[in-house]
């Protein structure tokens, strides 16, 4: 009795423990699905943000790259060692001033390829790239019109800071920006510098007529035509200017400049100025300077007191935050492309390795291709027959779906009758099992104690537990102890295994029916996918590509057989129809010409029988005389032919024999 009741309590504490147990492991099991997905989330964001990170690696190096390679078109040999130091001193121009390489990489083009020497080309650019953020422009427009100052005014390089501030000094006097200004400005600085214009004059009068609400490319023409008249002068027009003490020249210019003109001409009438200044452009430009020569002395001044005042602007737009994001954004730029320059050479075997191999990627491309389409077609036929037959394969597929519904319910009621019957069983074994598993370690237990009194006494001293016979005994009881256990173990494993249902007659005859109405469906379908056979793409080997290639080259090869062929046939007619009709003939042939019909008005003339020599050209009479030698030429001409011929077999039998395995022909080869 009291055994019972300790199972009872016994069972009772473990399967309370057991729900408790279960209901840790659920929410073990719940946190950690959380946080698996909660990983696999980030980790897909990780992984996509590592992804775009190396492809902006990648094309950053690629660009840049791709940069610095058109640069280097415009250095020789000599200046190529300039290369290293064009690349990092890019990279710090491209941070400390927020320009893009790109930008900047053209400018240096430009730059280098307007004359200025590589040695000096990074201080002009840096000049340039100063200029443009001091401008609101862009490093390619600031160098654009710095090179073309320095190129017309025959300026060093070392000018080009004196060159910036004076065009910074006309943007801050006029009505123009400074990318207006390096649009128009090459329309008048060479015919300026040549007329012997002071560049400060010129940018000056640039101002000056800006201002005066005249847009700059009208402005530039203005002066560029005022400019002219002294070198393209009239002598109406020399007279007219004497009056006023100076000569339509060059040398005024260099001497007085336009300045000095417009003073002289202070008290003139328009009349006079249009008298001297014909071209209307020309007219408007000295009409307008003279209305506000105040203002043009000013600017003129400034110009020759701008030292300093692109540095001035660019340090005031430098600390601007918008100035500071750009160069940011280009520090990110250049640290991604020199990262992903490490990669580049590995990416470029890699590149090198697949064009080496395209025959081999488009093997397998073709094939990947063609067994999409003919699954593709397979569908289709399917869709075909099904809509044929609608009907009748509407009822088939139903009746197979109720029959497939029916056994699995009848399965699944054996199963759970099965299933209830037997784990039943089970389960009462169990238990039974388990009761007699704990008396049985309770008697074992039990005789084990009653031993150790036969042989040790009630109390047991510490000498007689460490001796051997008490080792040797505890031994012996520890094995009989576990492999009672291992027993019990055994025996509380075993399960009833559930049968499976077989089938009544009535249904085996109903799944013979619906196999043989698949199988007749299956025959209708064979039938229908027929007609898409033909559209199918065959599925290319390894050997029936080589075969392809074989039959390429032999086709090529045979290409070159013809082509010699008709080269001897043209030479043969060389020996016979004469030097001229024969080279006729050989453009005619090679060109797949037929030659055209004489007209009936035009008369024909007798065909030479020999080859006319370029020495008897226009004399004919002479043809008889030499007659003899030039049978000669004709026999070894002949003799040339015939052996070229016989090269040309030898060569066709020998490829041939190559290509189709040791054949002389492909029939041989097949056969």
């Amino acid at each position: 009795m009291k055994l019972a009741e300790a199972y009872v309590d016994i069972t009772t504490r473990t399967g309370m423990f057991t729900k408790g147990l279960a209901k840790v492991r659920a929410k073990l099991t719940a946190g950690m699905k959380r946080m698996a997905a909660i990983a696999r989330q980030w980790a897909r964001i990780i992984g996509l943000a590592l992804a775009a990170a190396f492809t902006a690696a990648i094309w950053a190096a690629t660009k840049f790259e791709e940069q610095m390679a058109n640069v280097s078109t415009m250095l020789t040999k000599t200046t190529m060692k300039a290369m290293k130091g064009f690349e990092e001193g890019m990279k710090r121009l491209a941070v400390a001033f927020g320009q893009s390489t790109e930008t900047l990489a053209k400018g240096l083009y430009d730059i280098l390829s307007a004359g200025i020497a590589a040695s000096k080309g990074m201080a002009v650019l840096e000049t340039a790239s100063r200029a443009a953020i001091a401008g609101m422009t862009d490093t390619a427009a600031a160098v654009d019109v710095i090179t073309t100052m320095l190129n017309s005014y025959q300026l060093s390089a070392s000018e080009a800071g004196r060159v910036s501030d004076a065009l910074f000094a006309t943007v801050k006097a006029g009505k123009l920006t400074f990318d207006e200004l390096a649009r128009f400005m090459g329309m008048v600085a060479a015919p300026a510098a040549a007329a012997g214009e002071k560049m400060e004059e010129l940018l000056a009068g640039i101002a000056t007529l800006t201002r005066a609400g005249v847009r700059p490319r009208i402005a530039v023409t203005y002066l560029r035509q005022a400019l002219m008249a002294f070198s393209k002068s009239t002598p109406d027009a020399m007279k007219a200017a004497e009056k006023f003490g100076f000569t339509l020249e060059t040398e005024t210019l260099r001497t007085i400049g336009l300045v000095g003109v417009l003073k002289k001409l202070e008290g003139a009438r328009a009349e006079e100025i249009a008298a001297i200044f014909s071209s209307n452009e020309a007219y408007n430009a000295m009409i307008t300077l003279r209305g506000d020569m105040i203002g043009l002395e000013r600017d003129l001044a400034a110009q020759y007191k701008a030292s300093g005042s692109t540095l001035a602007a660019y340090n005031k737009i430098a600390e601007t935050a918008a100035q500071w994001f750009k160069r940011l954004k280009q520090l990110i730029v250049v640290l991604a492309a020199d990262i992903g320059k490490m990669f580049l050479p590995a990416l470029k075997a890699m590149s090198k390795a697949l064009l080496n191999n395209q025959e081999k990627i488009k093997f397998f491309v073709y094939n990947v291709v063609a067994k999409a389409w003919n699954k593709l077609l397979d569908i289709f036929a399917i869709g075909d027959t099904v809509l044929h037959n609608w009907s009748s394969t509407w009822k088939l597929a139903m009746d197979t779906a109720s029959f497939a519904v029916k056994q699995f319910a009848l399965d699944t009621k054996h199963w759970l009758g099965e299933m209830m019957d037997k784990v039943f069983a089970d389960q009462i074994k169990k238990a039974k099992t388990w009761v007699e598993r704990l008396a049985a370690i309770m008697i074992l237990d039990q005789r084990h104690i009653d031993e150790m009194r036969e042989s040790f006494g009630w109390w047991q001293s510490e000498a007689e537990m460490g001796s051997k016979a008490w080792a040797k005994m505890k031994a012996r009881q520890g094995k009989e102890m576990g492999q009672l256990m291992l027993d019990y173990d055994n025996l509380a494993s075993t399960k009833t295994k559930i049968t499976k249902r077989e089938l009544s007659k009535e249904e085996q005859a109903e799944k013979k029916s619906l196999a043989g109405r698949w199988a007749e469906f299956s025959k209708d379908l064979t039938k229908r996918s027929k007609k898409y056979e033909k559209y199918k793409i065959a599925i290319l080997t390894k050997d029936m590509m080589g075969t392809k290639i074989a039959e390429e080259t032999a086709a090529n090869i045979q290409k070159q057989i013809d082509l010699q062929e008709k080269l001897a046939e043209a030479i043969r007619r060389v020996s016979f129809v004469g030097l001229e009709q024969g080279f006729k003939q050989v453009q005619l042939s090679a060109l797949n010409i037929v030659e055209p019909v004489r007209p009936k008005d035009v008369p024909a003339v007798e065909r030479r029988t020999t080859p006319l020599l370029p020495s008897e050209y226009g004399k004919p009479e002479k043809q008889i005389t030499i007659q003899e030698k030039q049978l000669k030429v004709q026999e070894k001409q002949l003799s040339t032919s015939q052996e070229i011929k016989k090269i040309q077999a030898e060569t066709s039998k020998s490829l041939l024999s190559i290509l189709y395995g040791g054949a002389a022909t492909p029939a041989n080869a097949l056969g």
